[in-house]
């Protein structure tokens, strides 16, 4: 991708160039502005940037046994299926925690940001999601419903390729697919025996986006990166400009600081100050990071930072909680036919529970994604022993906790001076519990569908072969916080800026042209994977800008 440099004022800065930040250049570019996007970390722009399998297994074992700047990033399975390069450096970059309550915060500071890393599924958000504080008290309604995101939801789902099938799930709404996955013989299998044990329970094939990590032959990048598809297509507009290694400190205000005059960048390099002038800034950093640029922004007029005047900005702070179940079952002889594990190319059981009056005792719900058949490496041995190798990975809603936070470090910096960020997280009984339900859910269904349960529960990528291990994990256990990489809140949206950071259309009540657009503006997570949503938000927050610009009201 050619990365452009041009000078001046800009009509719009977009902090972040990761899935929300290349919808925001696309939208916004689309609409006639003049576009700087900044990227903290370094370009991607070769096939040979994503490194080969046995050029990236060198690079991973050796920095688990020799170097220590990634000791968090490498906690990721992930980390040991591509670049170790398209993670960040801990050292570098710090945060803290205490000591009694682990977040594994895994980042990526490259053009492209984490789609350079993601797996694709895109399922959408619900009203059983935009409204369950509504249905049970626990969390604020969203200021929006689908109906509001449906026609940004389908463009996105069109122009990114997503595949699916239209199953007419209330809970699950259809998208905008031009063809789908298939299911392996054996999925076949498991989806018969469950729904006819379990009819509520719905095996179907899941939705996302049909590529690997790594480009195929003839492509410079993955589709699964938006540096072929959203970020691409802003750049070809000829109105945006990307800026590489410009790590943001903090957005500026004018002295009133009701208004955003552009943002302070540091060369990630050189280590220089500057600023840059904009008519508004899209944060679309990704949530924990959002959130440490617009604490770090303080004035006189936001001492505290911006967005903090309402007294909750960094609170809040959500992640999925989940947790793999493997096992096996007899596997169905079919065609010979390698299926691939995709974001597409899997199984979903979407949310079943607390759907109507009959309530769990638990709150909200879980979905579950995996695959049967797909494994690559045991493939062979799979025929050998007429057994097929799946998993069912289940990921609940955490419920929105106060003191689940997000603050700056007192005393801990980072490479650039910057105040780090510091993360108090835990799960709470509540989320452990319906986590525990997912798990057991999990088991019944690989039970009824004449599967086993693997005597040991965990399997971990390592850098041989790219394959896996098995775990010495005797135990089921959920995941530590942070490390399913689907952390949202902290700068929620709402209706009143008495209990909220931002408005419906994600614009902060504190600065008129600050709009927070990834993950840091949920006021809850849903049980579904969230990029697209945050993509659909961040699409929906461009239009309304635009026409708010245009009309002179920023």
């Amino acid at each position: 991708m050619e990365i452009i440099e041009k000078q001046g004022e800009w009509d719009a800065i977009v902090v972040g160039s990761g899935a929300t930040g290349g919808v925001a250049a696309r939208q916004l570019s689309a609409a006639g502005l003049r576009v700087l996007v900044l990227e903290a970390g370094p370009a991607v722009q070769q096939r040979s940037d994503y490194g080969g399998p046995i050029q990236n297994a060198g690079r991973q074992l050796f920095r688990s046994l020799v170097s220590h700047r990634q000791t968090v990033q490498r906690m990721h399975a992930t980390y040991w299926t591509t670049n170790p390069d398209f993670f960040v450096d801990d050292i570098d970059n710090p945060y803290t925690t205490p000591a009694d309550k682990p977040f594994r915060w895994i980042r990526g500071r490259n053009l492209g940001g984490r789609t350079l890393t993601w797996d694709g599924v895109t399922p959408r958000f619900s009203d059983h999601e935009f409204k369950a504080g509504s249905r049970d008290g626990l969390s604020p309604d969203w200021p929006l419903r689908h109906a509001d995101l449906a026609p940004f939801y389908a463009e996105l789902e069109q122009s990114l390729g997503i595949r699916g099938a239209r199953d007419g799930l209330e809970q699950l709404p259809d998208g905008n697919y031009a063809s789908a996955g298939s299911m392996t013989p054996t999925e076949w299998v498991l989806k018969a025996r469950v729904e006819k044990r379990f009819p509520q329970r719905n095996v179907i094939l899941s939705r996302g986006i049909g590529a690997g990590r790594s480009p195929r032959s003839g492509q410079t990048h993955t589709r699964l990166s938006n540096l072929t598809t959203t970020l691409a297509a802003a750049v070809q507009t000829g109105l945006v400009t990307i800026r590489t290694n410009a790590v943001v400190s903090k957005i500026l205000v004018e002295r009133d600081g009701v208004k955003a005059t552009g943002v302070e960048v540091i060369d990630a390099a050189t280590h220089r100050t500057e600023e840059l002038r904009a008519r508004m800034v899209f944060l679309c950093a990704s949530t924990i990071e959002s959130l440490r640029i617009l604490m770090n922004s303080t004035s006189r007029a936001h001492p505290e930072g911006i967005g903090a005047s309402s007294g909750i900005l960094g609170r809040y702070l959500m992640d999925h909680i989940a947790g793999n179940t493997y096992f096996h079952m007899p596997q169905v002889d079919g065609d010979d036919k390698n299926y691939e594990l995709l974001g597409s190319d899997a199984i979903l059981i979407p949310r079943f529970q607390n759907l109507t009056d009959e309530r769990e005792e638990y709150a909200r719900g879980f979905g579950l994604w995996g695959g049967v058949q797909r494994f690559p490496i045991p493939r062979v041995l799979s025929k050998v022993r007429g057994e097929a190798i799946g998993f069912l990975c289940a990921r609940a809603e955490v419920l929105p906790h106060q003191d689940n936070r997000v603050s700056l470090d007192p005393t801990v910096r980072d490479a650039w001076g910057l105040p780090a960020a510091r993360i108090v997280f835990e799960w709470k009984e509540a989320d452990l519990k319906v986590a525990s339900a997912g798990r057991r859910a999990a088991v019944e269904m690989i039970h009824a569908a004449g599967g086993t349960i693997a005597d040991v529960t965990d399997l971990v990528h390592t850098p041989v072969a790219g394959g896996f291990i098995r775990s010495m994990q005797k135990e089921w256990n959920p995941s530590t916080p942070g490390l399913f990489v689907h952390e949202v809140g902290g700068a929620r949206m709402g209706e009143s800026p008495k209990d909220s950071v931002v408005d419906s259309f994600c614009r902060t009540w504190d600065t008129r042209n600050v709009f927070v657009t990834d993950g840091a503006c949920w006021p809850s997570c849903g049980w579904q994977n969230p990029t697209l949503t945050q993509m659909a938000i961040t699409a929906r927050a461009c239009a309304h800008a635009v026409t708010e610009l245009k009309q002179s009201r920023l």
